[in-house]
Parts: structure tokens; C-alpha cells; sequence
């Protein structure tokens, strides 16, 4: 079995040093650069499964990169900035996850454990498309939504917090429950992230015209009808 691959981009060599060797001994297979640029010039090549990305380079933004980089792969965010704005854009721009400096190591481990463990697709979903609406339809086995039969482009946790919610139609399910279920353990940032993924989803399958997929119980959580 192929080991799964992470690139980390620190500029500060002690954390580098640290999560790479760490990585490494968990069994990954891990290259480490220390700017913007190097990391915008080895990611294609590499083709990592998840990203570490350091918000504070001395090139180029982490947010620009975060940018660039989030349709093809998971990123978790690592930053200083304790502000939740900072996170709740890092998570909006198309980050997965984020962890503030100072972190523990172990803490970083389970986060990037949980990351790489995905629900599976049961062997008896429909391969066929599923009509939600007369303008949306998706595909669970191939991973596929159409809108106006053509492909939404959704990122790996939008998917599976969609479709968590699709197999859960009609159960009203709290952030926590969603937190949980989707992310896969007790979440240590706040339930906003939930509503930042949500409004994601929303913005790429919803129509103008009509309601929302996702329908937002207030106090309590989201449900898809």
C-alpha cells in the first residue's frame, strides 16, 4: 500500500524539523520547503495528498498559496495568528483544517490521522445519478454533482459533509454531530466551521431562484430535506 504523502511548508527551521521527522517515523512519505515558492514549484511534481502550510512565509502569503492549492489538495493551515477571523478566511479560502502555534506534536498526528481517514462509499450506492432538485444531481460512487449538468467542483470535506447529510435526509444534525461524524473527532476550533464548509456547499449548488439544499434549523444545526 502506498504511503500517503505530506509536503510541509515552514520557514521556520526548528517546527520544520520537527514535523518532518515526526512524519516521517509515522511512516509518511514527507519533503519539507521553507518559502512560497519552492513549495508552489515542487506541489505538482510531488503531488502530496495533504499540504502543512505556514500562513507567515517570507515570500509569499499563505493565503495566496492556500489558493492556489486548495481544489487539488487538503491543506491544514498552521499559524500563530490566534484571531478567528484569520482561521475562519483560512477556511473559507479552501483549507480543511487549521492548528495554532504552539501545538503539540501529537496533536498534529491525530489531526493529519483523521484527515486521511475518509468515509468510504458503500458498495451499494446507486452508481447512477441522484436527482436532488430538477437542476442538481450527483453521483456518491464517482463523487460527481452536476448543476445544470455541469460538474460542481466540490473539495474532499465538502463532499463528505455532503454527503453525510445526504444519507442523513431528514434527521436535523447539530454542528457537534456534524463535527463529530465529519471531521471525525472533538473538534478544538469553533463549531464556525461547520457554517464556513456549509456556506461553500451552498454557494457552488444552490439556485438563485429556488431554497437551499441545506436548510438551516436555527439553534440547532443543518438538515437536507
Amino acid at each position: 500500500m502506498p504511503k500517503e504523502k505530506i509536503l510541509v511548508v515552514e520557514d521556520e527551521f526548528s517546527i520544520n524539523d520537527i514535523l518532518t521527522t515526526s512524519l516521517l517515523k509515522e511512516g509518511y512519505e514527507v519533503k519539507s520547503v521553507f518559502n512560497g515558492r519552492d513549495a508552489l514549484n515542487i506541489v505538482e511534481e510531488f503531488n502530496p495528498d495533504l499540504v502543512l502550510l505556514d500562513l507567515m512565509l517570507p515570500d509569499i502569503d499563505g493565503f495566496d498559496i492556500c489558493k492556489r492549492i486548495y481544489q487539488k489538495y487538503q491543506v491544514i493551515m498552521i499559524t500563530a495568528r490566534d484571531d478567528i477571523v484569520d482561521k475562519l478566511l483560512g477556511l473559507e479560502l479552501g483549507a480543511d483544517d487549521y492548528i495554532t502555534k504552539p501545538f503539540d506534536i501529537r496533536e498534529v498526528k491525530a489531526r493529519i490521522k483523521v484527515l486521511f481517514r475518509r468515509p468510504k462509499i458503500r458498495r451499494d450506492e446507486e452508481e447512477s445519478y441522484i436527482d436532488l432538485t430538477k437542476a442538481v444531481k450527483f453521483n456518491p460512487k464517482s463523487r460527481e454533482i452536476l448543476k445544470n449538468d455541469k460538474i460542481v467542483d466540490l473539495k474532499r470535506k465538502e463532499f463528505e459533509l455532503f454527503l453525510y447529510l445526504y444519507r442523513n435526509r431528514n434527521i436535523v444534525l447539530s454542528r457537534e454531530n456534524i463535527l463529530e461524524k465529519v471531521w471525525g473527532y472533538e473538534y478544538l476550533g469553533d463549531t464556525r466551521t461547520v457554517d464556513v464548509h456549509i456556506r461553500r456547499i451552498r454557494s457552488k449548488i444552490d439556485i438563485k431562484e429556488g431554497p437551499s439544499i441545506i436548510e438551516t434549523v436555527f439553534g440547532v444545526g443543518y438538515v437536507m430535506r
